[in-house]
């Protein structure tokens, strides 16, 4: 190909991508009404079904935030509830996430949970969702890339399609959070305040026409005085703190999601456990991508030896599963992170976030600051160390002012989220309420 040719082919390539770019805002909405008028027919076939089956496609337990939903749906009679494990396809085929698709069937097998696989490595074949014949598909998250392509929303129109956010959204990146395939066309999006539904409203190409407040499950264990916390600490013994470290994989990352501070404090992390064993037991609670960023960066060797040094102390732990026990049994969290900046707020515990220099302003938007507000905050090593030793001494200065912005702005009123959802699929369906 001559550079003229070149030239005149990324040119081409080029208004090509605007066009349909400066369509979308025209074609998705008219798409989107057309997914609704087939979801619709399948809400009033499924009117007088008894018992709905509904799969979860799950890609990593430790965000998995539809566990209180689940249960909800394996005690009643209304539904039959199902896990698929899911592998996620990558460059090199399904190798390399072949181990954590095992890793999310082991861990809710254990559960008792009904689970299977979407792949079998040794014929190649991907779970055909028409095998499990569900009558409804929650995604557990909104990016199709992860998903076998035969899962994607738009492959499913003939399916009542859901999705639930694993996370709180506090940033101000609002075509990531409510502008995707999925949320524009999945038959039911749950979103956690009516703050989120206006966002919804405003930034989505449907026009959130599909949005339902219903509160976020994530927490529900946090809010429901029911549940009991299993203590998966170290060291059982109340008088030694808990705190949780909880890192963000962004290392390398430059825009809107540019959190981390791991490089920067992770040795200074361990000189504190070390320092205040006799105090303080730290739990080491990375993302779940961290680790493999890290291979990139510092290679496998150095990586598992960080890792292993972080099971290796008296007082330290490696926590990277659910965490909601975690949370529930701590005293206190130090992260960098975006969903936790605003979970963790729910329990009102001390909480410091680590701040990486970038204004987070750009990062954040007005909701996502207000949290960050609620926070002890760090700049430097000194902070930290601070923090630490007043959450021993069980000094707590910003315990009013959280105590009230959490009352304000965080409290949900009457049903659990869980039950929201469950009451409007049934409604939906039995009165084809859609």
């Amino acid at each position: 190909m001559s550079i003229r040719t070149w030239k005149l082919y990324v040119g081409a390539s080029r208004v090509y991508h605007y066009i349909i770019d400066s369509l979308r805002p025209i074609t998705v909405p008219i798409i989107a009404k057309s997914y609704q008028k087939h979801q619709a027919k399948e809400a009033l076939r499924l009117r007088n079904k008894k018992q709905l089956r509904c799969a979860f496609l799950v890609i990593d337990d430790s965000i998995w935030k539809c566990d209180a939903l689940f249960r909800y749906m394996q005690d009643s009679p209304d539904f039959d509830p199902v896990i698929v494990a899911c592998a996620v396809p990558g460059g090199t085929g399904y190798t390399d996430m072949e181990e954590k698709m095992n890793q999310v069937y082991n861990v809710f097998n254990i559960k008792g949970y009904n689970v299977v696989k979407s792949y079998n490595p040794q014929t190649g074949d991907n779970l055909d969702l028409n095998e499990l014949d569900p009558d409804i598909v929650v995604y557990t998250k909104p990016f199709m890339g992860l998903y076998n392509p035969n899962y994607y929303v738009d492959k499913l129109k003939h399916k009542l399609t859901i999705y639930i956010p694993y996370y709180i959204n506090g940033t101000n990146d609002y075509d990531l959070a409510y502008n995707l395939p999925v949320h524009n066309f999945c038959w039911k999006y749950y979103v956690e305040s009516p703050l989120h539904l206006g966002l919804a409203q405003k930034y989505a190409y449907s026009k959130g026409k599909n949005v339902v407040v219903s509160g976020y499950p994530g927490i529900e264990d946090f809010i429901n005085p029911a549940y009991k916390a299993n203590d998966t600490w170290k060291i059982e013994d109340r008088k030694i703190k808990r705190v949780i470290w909880a890192p963000h994989q962004s290392i390398e990352i430059s825009g809107t999601v540019n959190y981390s501070t791991f490089l920067q404090y992770c040795d200074f992390m361990l000189k504190m456990a070390k320092k205040y064993e006799n105090y303080v037991q730290i739990a080491f609670k990375p993302h779940p991508s961290l680790k493999m960023r890290l291979y990139k960066v510092w290679g496998k060797d150095k990586t598992d030896k960080y890792y292993e040094a972080w099971e290796s102390m008296p007082n330290t732990m490696i926590s990277d599963s659910d965490y909601h026990d975690l949370f529930l049994t701590s005293d206190a969290m130090i992260h960098d992170c975006g969903s936790f900046t605003i979970e963790y707020l729910y329990l009102n515990k001390p909480v410091m976030r680590l701040m990486n220099g970038i204004d987070s302003r750009t990062m954040f938007g007005d909701f996502g600051m207000a949290c960050i507000n609620q926070h002890y905050l760090a700049y430097a090593k000194e902070d930290i160390e601070t923090f630490i030793q007043n959450v021993i001494s069980d000094k707590d200065t910003k315990r009013d002012e959280r105590t009230l912005f959490v009352n304000e702005n965080l409290k949900i009123d009457n049903k659990l989220p869980s039950e929201v959802i469950i009451e409007d699929i049934l409604k939906s369906i039995r009165q084809h309420n859609i």
